[in-house]
């Protein structure tokens, strides 16, 4: 078992090999995952994809990634953060060099699919790594500060990518995001400690902790609120917010990517307040479920404000950033598990949560716009009363989530 601090590391020198790698891991990752809401537009131009097929194929990332979710949990239990994260990049590289020379929608998909895959360990490897290094009274702080980076690759997949797609066209990018992404690769193979927690264990033991996880009445108290809520989060800031700023809000299409860059680089104070704030509240004593049910109660409510009263322009752009900021609450999700589980179950505690999660993503985002066609065929409604419909729908599955966690018992406060 290893220490709590990194052994022999200065603090500046631990943060530099222990935490800036899997945060620009993390960065890189949130490129990957957010890049169709500016290049999906030429994409589909150019391959002549239709709208409803777009959702399916940007959703290919989440199929992938969710596939990986517990073969990479048991992978960093056993293995560590470095050896994993340094390899799966390779893996993530390769697909951003297919989808670079796809032709079609199948071909596209399937290399979006095989970046998920790389990059399913991009966050979780560096929740292993800050229970690894940090001390448990910091790890909502270290988790939130991690998740923030985010918004920075977030706000790289706008304007950025924008003014690279115009110079090198949608292929382009995708060149350079798999040149950065073996880069990224080499520097976490040489610069990070390889750590693990707890002894080996074979592949039976490995999968019995995955059972012990999956049977918890704890874990399914806690995650369907928090994938319910993230599902809405990563589909929207990842696609869907793009095509409601002007087909509800009114933006102009040459708006939208710089509404996108201040929309995302909201993720960056959300996830570091939220982070902050559930270490705080454990603190002071506040139970921190129910600051978690506060807090996705806000999330829900700002929704339904969203759906219900026609802002447009920069007052819609300010409500999908309060959008960002709260829909970054899954921080709290992992802060309140973690310790309710053994330390060696880390890895896999964590891709157990996030599995949970972006399978709820993938369907909702793979859904979306077949549901907005849907609604505008069943409901006569123009388009914005469709989006505005699918809105409220997915606030109602929130909700019931909400509902069910609001009754877990059983759940032991911390």
């Amino acid at each position: 078992m290893t220490s709590a601090h990194p052994a022999g590391h200065g603090m500046a020198r631990a943060v530099a090999t222990c935490f800036l790698p899997f945060a620009a891991g993390y960065l890189l990752s949130y490129v990957y995952r957010t890049v169709n809401a500016v290049v999906g537009p030429l994409i589909a131009r150019d391959l002549g994809i239709d709208f409803a097929a777009l959702g399916v194929l940007t959703s290919a990332y989440f199929a992938g990634f969710v596939a990986m979710q517990i073969p990479a949990g048991i992978m960093l239990d056993r293995m560590g953060p470095r050896r994993v994260q340094s390899a799966l990049l390779l893996v993530a590289a390769l697909g951003a060099a297919l989808f670079a020379m796809a032709d079609g929608i199948a071909s596209l998909a399937i290399a979006r699919g095989i970046v998920g895959v790389g990059v399913a360990t991009c966050l979780m490897a560096g929740f292993k790594a800050n229970t690894l290094f940090w001390p448990a009274e910091r790890l909502g702080t270290a988790n939130g500060i991690l998740m923030a980076s985010a918004g920075i690759g977030g706000a790289v997949a706008t304007l950025p990518v924008a003014w690279l797609a115009d110079a090198a066209g949608w292929r382009g990018v995708f060149w350079v995001l798999c040149a950065a992404t073996v880069a990224l690769s080499a520097i976490v193979w040489l610069v990070v400690p390889d750590r693990r927690a707890g002894k080996d264990e074979g592949l039976p033991d490995a999968l019995a902790g995955v059972r012990v996880i999956f049977a918890s009445r704890d874990f399914w108290r806690v995650v369907p609120l928090s994938a319910s809520t993230q599902a809405a989060f990563q589909a929207y800031h990842t696609l869907w917010t793009a095509p409601w700023l002007v087909e509800v809000s009114g933006l102009s299409p040459a708006a939208v990517p710089g509404a996108m860059l201040a929309i995302l680089l909201c993720i960056i104070p959300g996830y570091v307040l939220s982070g902050t704030l559930t270490d705080l509240a454990g603190r002071r004593g506040i139970d921190r479920h129910r600051f978690f049910a506060a807090y996705t109660a806000g999330f829900m409510v700002l929704q339904i404000v969203l759906a219900f009263v026609p802002f447009a322009g920069v007052a819609a752009i300010l409500l999908w950033m309060g959008f960002v900021i709260l829909g970054t609450g899954s921080v709290i999700a992992y802060v309140i598990l973690t310790p309710l589980f053994p330390k060696e179950l880390g890895g896999r505690l964590n891709t157990a949560i996030n599995l949970v999660i972006f399978l709820m993503a993938f369907a909702m985002q793979a859904t979306i716009g077949h549901a907005l066609l849907a609604a505008e065929a069943l409901l006569g409604t123009t388009r914005a009363g469709s989006h505005v419909a699918v809105l409220l729908a997915i606030v109602a599955i929130q909700a019931a989530t909400w509902a069910w966690y609001l009754r877990g018992k059983g759940v032991r406060p911390r």
